[in-house]
């Protein structure tokens, strides 16, 4: 049987699953009269959740089948052929979740079953505080955790130490030659040795997010408020590309077909995910009253579908209960921001984005690699993006540090300002991933005391203006985000990386997800004024757990950088170089092994 589709959708999210593990799955597409894309979806969502991002076996499939019963549509129709006879080998994961289950029927006053699996585990570290951030603490690790991290420090990562592949540039792109992909070999000499770029930030100043504030103390009127002005600004924009004068409600009985405005989001009766079954339109206060209809989707070809999207519909609702819709209108996009470049020969930048040490140690073995890359090639700019303490390392969720959070956090940035040489210009991106920081998004900048003038603090996400360029980027992953909730029908073959993009652009946003991912949290208030995208800038920087990519999309080169580190392995970043004369901005770029 081919299992190319399979393999394809799963390499997509960085994944290469065995020969035995794909035939299980393809029964499972078989059983469930599912496609591949639908259960690597489902696969990535219960992973992400319930197995902390581990990749799929014989064993997790087991408990993963399971949850994808229960989450497929009531309609899914079950076929009658048997599986074939594969032997059930239960691990620590499997007989955890088992116990997890119990757990969770025990909180509704459900009988556990009887079994010895079904027993409460407990914390080996007591007294410790039970919550999502320190979930972990009750596994034991061997103490291995430097007074003082080094660059002379080796890492402690066999697979990381042992790898033969460092270096190897695994994706190229060069912008005067698209969409042909033609590329050359770069020379990534600095040529010019002591132009220094002018860095500014864009958009507004960060002074509400560097104050003290409560957040995530927003009042539901004020979040209501928020998402309200969202679906009336993006109306505006769609009753303009429409040619129309208004909209009209979308719960009133009429068998013409009318227009409406509104947000999608997932009807709970239906499925925790959203689902053709599911897809509720939340109406604005002034048009709709602020109330729900269900879309009927089945007479349209193509469409992609996520909670928190804006979009207009049209369609009739010939019971004044559920509106069939036969098209759908996006936002527009904006075109790419036009500039006065001018550039004292080519700006050379390189992009990283933590973690920066293999999860099972503090040794940071792959920050001092790249250090010293920085200081082979001498960039006029590095951006190095968070976390850099991340909460979920082994060593941070064991509690196994010798130093408390912010004099961890603050040994590494100051190897990072003493190792990298003073003529280069380095831009820091929090992430709310990092422990001893606020876990809130937009995530504040940094705040150091006794920093260098060549180092620079931003929030996650900004937007910055390098001589003219404009670089949007965000540390947080919301391309695996998205590419967990969004449902779409889209012709074979066609790009979808590019298309959960193109969401970013359309819905003017570098986080349109609502509500988000169940382990962010995101402010409303201030997001409505840091995390707005009104325009298509000229690089986006949207580093990911999904497999890394180059692509130019709507004009705008989008670099998904991967990570430094992936599990206990060594990751990617990226080089580019951008030359620019009047409005005109060409990107040539590579992603490279660390």
């Amino acid at each position: 049987m081919d299992h190319g589709d399979l393999l394809n959708e799963f390499e997509d999210f960085g994944l290469a699953p065995n020969q035995k593990v794909l035939i299980k799955c393809s029964e499972l597409l078989k059983k469930y009269d599912i496609s591949a894309d639908t259960l690597v979806n489902h696969w990535i969502g219960f992973a992400a959740t319930k197995l902390n991002n581990e990749a799929p076996s014989l064993e997790n499939l087991v408990v993963f089948e399971s949850d994808l019963s229960k989450e497929l549509s009531a309609k899914t129709k079950v076929k009658s052929e048997p599986l074939s006879e594969s032997p059930v080998i239960h691990s620590i994961t499997t007989i955890n979740q088992i116990a997890e289950d119990d757990e969770l029927l025990v909180g509704y006053g459900t009988p556990a079953r009887k079994s010895s699996v079904g027993a409460k585990r407990t914390s080996g570290l007591e007294g410790t505080p039970q919550n999502k951030r320190l979930a972990g603490l009750g596994q034991a690790y061997p103490v291995h955790s430097p007074s003082v991290f080094s660059p002379s420090t080796p890492g402690t990562s066999s697979k990381f130490s042992t790898r033969s592949n460092s270096g190897e540039i695994v994706a190229k792109f060069d912008s005067s030659k698209y969409p042909t992909g033609d590329t050359t070999v770069l020379d990534w000499t600095r040529s010019n040795e002591k132009w220094e770029p002018n860095i500014q930030l864009h958009g507004t100043a960060e002074s509400r997010l560097t104050t003290k504030y409560n957040y995530m103390f927003s009042r539901l009127t004020d979040k209501f408020d928020v998402l309200e002005e969202q679906i009336n600004y993006m109306g505006d924009l769609m009753r303009v590309k429409l040619g129309i004068e208004e909209f009209e409600s979308s719960h009133i009985l009429k068998s013409d077909t009318f227009h409406t405005v509104g947000r999608i989001c997932c009807d709970a009766t239906s499925g925790s995910r959203l689902n053709t079954s599911s897809i509720l339109l939340e109406g604005t206060r002034n048009i709709s009253s602020g109330q729900s209809v269900p879309l009927d989707v089945s007479q349209l070809k193509e469409f992609s579908f996520f909670p928190g999207q804006v979009v207009a519909v049209e369609g009739s609702n010939p019971t004044g209960k559920k509106m069939v819709v036969t098209s759908v209108t996006t936002p527009p996009i904006n075109s790419v921001f036009k500039t006065d470049v001018s550039f004292e020969g080519p700006l050379n930048v390189m992009v990283a984005c933590g973690p920066f040490t293999p999860s099972d140690d503090l040794e940071f073995a792959p920050l001092v690699e790249f250090i010293q890359q920085i200081n082979t090639i001498l960039p006029h700019l590095v951006i190095i993006m968070g976390p850099f303490l991340d909460v979920k390392n082994k060593k941070v969720e064991s509690g196994e540090l010798d130093h408390t959070y912010q004099e961890q956090f603050d040994i590494i940035m100051i190897e990072l300002q003493t190792k990298i040489s003073n003529s280069v210009q380095v831009c820091v991106i929090p992430s709310w991933r990092d422990v001893h920081y606020r876990a809130v998004y937009p995530t504040p900048p940094f705040q150091q005391e006794n920093k260098l003038p060549n180092f620079h603090f931003y929030s996650d996400p900004c937007v910055l203006n390098v001589e003219g360029v404009f670089i949007a980027l965000t540390s947080t992953d919301i391309l695996f985000h998205l590419s967990k909730e969004e449902i779409s029908v889209a012709p074979p073959g066609s790009d979808r990386m590019g298309r959960l993009v193109s969401h970013l652009f359309s819905q003017q946003s570098f986080y349109p997800l609502n509500p988000p991912a169940e382990e962010m949290s995101v402010d409303l208030e201030h997001a409505d004024d840091y995390c707005k995208l009104t325009f298509t800038p000229h690089l986006l920087l949207v580093p990911s757990d999904i497999r890394f990519f180059i692509k130019n999309v709507n004009g705008c080169v989008v670099i998904n950088t991967e990570r430094a580190v992936k599990g206990i392995s060594g990751g990617t970043y990226s080089r580019l170089q951008i030359t620019g004369e009047g409005s005109s901005v060409q990107v040539k770029a590579e992603v490279v092994r660390i």
